[in-house]
């Protein structure tokens, strides 16, 4: 029997938010730590991706969104 993939959003959501929690509370990772959360229940990822991604994204995912102020 092949083994089942069908997560449910509550597991994701909870998933997310303790992947969130871990990496000191970061905004503006939703998505990120979503999609790693999801991929953690497939089996197709591990946490380590998502400390490397967020730390990684976390200066260039913050020039440009027009809080830096002007310029």
């Amino acid at each position: 029997m092949a083994p089942t993939t069908n997560i449910t959003e509550g597991q994701v959501r909870r998933r997310a938010f303790e992947l969130w929690e871990k990496r000191g509370c970061p905004e503006g990772y939703e998505a990120e730590f979503w999609h790693q959360a999801e991929r953690e229940l497939k089996g197709e990822g591990s946490a380590s991706d998502i400390s490397k991604g967020v730390s990684a994204n976390a200066a260039s995912s913050r020039s440009g969104s027009g809080s830096d102020g002007p310029g």
